[in-house]
């Protein structure tokens, strides 16, 4: 079981993705597909909506956790065929199990809570509002204020959803002073139910509220809806409160009730409590959404690969995260993790021959006088390397797996000599020290993938090719890190898109061997079709990790092919 609220994406008008796709998101979802099919754009959206979070804006170009692995090129690039007149939707179901508190209490048994939003440019009239009749005229964008002559269309929500397993909770649209205000409320739904009686039984002295009460309380209701307004300069809108409503507290004297005035006294209470109630859930429902988004990390499929010494390498560039630079810091740095590294390193089934190891670098000269004495066996035997920025030189101690090492170490760390910590591969077969440039670049690449599963946690890790440079026996031995990363401790929620076939296999055998369950595993087959855009499909698995659904246009027969032609 993941303990993540997530459970699945809707993404519509975005990049290869035309119509709307609900795409499940599981502790485990694989994602396959052709080439250039959109298996990438499932991840570009999350990385689109995590940066919105992070900027408050739409209109993105490249985003943080993307690096320049992901260039959206904003909003005119990233809409579906680059047409600037459609609406992008952005959506994100959750599994209210995983809520707490009000929130919880609000929503009672409703067992999902989704939201979705519609965006798009500022003033362009889209072929979705001229079919609708323009219902809503005041709301459409065509009302919505037209950017000023030569000045640039902003990017902005033209309406926001909420319903709850799969019925809708309410709606909201753009007005043309900017704010989105509450068309519908579906007042007669279980949760608004709850929320009505709570307020009027933890705010007045009634006891009880009949189906009576309710029925006039609705047209309350009614007269309320369009008066509550959210803030629309944000990914997810704010529902913004009203003077008296901030100000009415939950603690205060109870309102009387009185039998001749019942109805009146009730829509009183109505009034003052009912726009905080309505604002506690579609905010409260966002902040969760924005908190599972904000727990978005990203790897690209190029990882980075290091100069030989990697206590010199720069840090912090544009690709630190997206290209996998910040795992050899952590590596260096946490100990714990290093030593998950080399067990898997040096599992059996992998006979990887390599360890990490962490060396120590002293400064030559701050050493050489007061330790003269203990170094000099020392200096005659150990490497000597130049600093890129100072003629000053380092010494390598090789490591501190011997007593005459590790006393000299002693006095080195206890001095005021300026070191460095490197980060260096032993080769078990020959006792080597060599570096990560030495042994080819499968373990370069492979370090970032071993360092997302292991150090991090809570997490919703996309990653592009996982398996990219690794032999197949290396890719199945992958498919157990995510399995223990997800369905461990860790608990991360992992997105992979891959080719690997290996990497499914495993992971089917898992499911056999009740390793793995059926329904903590998404395989998705992103499928492009002419002139719709792309699809996504879930090949669903039984509990006896066979699949329910057939793959399409023949995905991944061409090994049987390989193996029987000319039989």
């Amino acid at each position: 079981m993941n303990d993540r609220a997530l459970n699945s994406l809707r993404i519509g008008n975005f990049k290869a993705f035309g119509e709307v796709q609900n795409v499940p998101v599981k502790p485990i979802t694989l994602v396959f597909g052709p080439n250039s099919s959109g298996k990438s754009s499932l991840i570009h959206s999350l990385a689109l909506a995590n940066e919105a979070f992070r900027v408050g804006r739409l209109d993105i170009f490249r985003t943080e956790i993307g690096g320049t692995a992901i260039d959206l090129g904003g909003f005119r690039q990233y809409v579906h065929k680059t047409e600037r007149s459609r609406r992008v939707e952005w959506g994100a179901e959750l599994d209210a199990k995983q809520l707490t508190g009000i929130l919880a209490d609000r929503l009672g048994s409703v067992k999902k809570i989704a939201i979705s939003v519609l965006f798009g440019l500022e003033g362009e009239l889209s072929a979705h509002d001229l079919l609708s009749g323009l219902e809503h005229a005041e709301a459409s964008p065509i009302f919505a204020g037209k950017a000023q002559e030569g000045t640039e269309a902003k990017v902005v929500v033209m309406s926001y959803d909420l319903s709850g397993d799969g019925e809708s909770l309410a709606k909201m649209s753009r007005r043309r002073d900017g704010t989105l205000r509450l068309d519908q409320l579906n007042r007669t739904h279980s949760v608004f139910h709850r929320v009505l009686e709570a307020i009027l039984l933890a705010n007045t002295t009634t006891e009880i509220v009949s189906e009576s009460d309710f029925q006039l309380l609705y047209e309350k209701v009614d007269r309320l809806v369009p008066e509550i307004s959210a803030r629309a300069d944000r990914f997810l809108p704010e529902i913004i409160l009203t003077t008296s409503a901030r100000e009415s507290r939950t603690d205060a004297l109870l309102q009387p009730v009185s039998r001749g005035q019942r109805s009146a006294d009730l829509a009183e209470t109505l009034g003052l409590f009912f726009p905080r109630a309505v604002a506690e859930l579609v905010n409260g429902v966002n902040e969760v959404v924005r908190k599972e988004v904000g727990a978005f990390t990203y790897l690209g499929p190029l990882r980075s690969f290091p100069p030989r010494h990697l206590a010199f390498a720069e840090s912090e560039d544009r690709n630190w995260f997206a290209g996998g630079g910040y795992a050899w810091d952590v590596v260096r740095q946490d100990a714990e993790i290093r030593e998950t590294v080399n067990r898997w390193l040096g599992a059996p089934a992998l006979k990887t021959p390599y360890r990490i190891r962490v060396r120590t670098l002293f400064a030559l000269d701050q050493m050489a006088k007061p330790l003269a004495g203990e170094l000099d066996e020392l200096v005659r035997n150990a490497p000597v390397f130049p600093s890129d920025e100072t003629d000053i030189g380092y010494i390598a101690q090789l490591d501190d797996s011997d007593a005459e090492a590790r006393q000299i170490l002693k006095s080195m760390r206890d001095s005021n000599v300026d070191r460095i910590n490197e980060l260096v591969l032993i080769d078990q077969r020959t006792k080597t020290v060599v570096s990560h440039r030495d042994v080819g670049i499968g373990v370069s690449q492979v370090l970032p993938v071993l360092v997302a599963a292991y150090g991090l946690k809570g997490r919703i890790v996309a990653m592009e090719q996982p398996e990219i440079h690794l032999h197949p026996a290396l890719q199945a031995e992958l498919a157990d890190v995510f399995i223990e990363a997800a369905t461990g401790d860790r608990r991360n929620t992992f997105i992979l898109e891959t080719h690997s076939e290996h990497l499914v296999l495993r992971m089917l055998r898992r499911i056999r061997e009740k390793v793995l369950r059926a329904e903590d595993l998404a395989i998705l087959f992103v499928e492009p079709l002419p002139d719709r855009g792309s699809r996504v499909l879930e090949m669903k698995v039984d509990e006896d990790g066979d699949f329910i659904d057939r793959w399409p246009g023949g995905f991944f027969e061409e090994s049987y092919q390989e193996k029987f032609a000319g039989r």
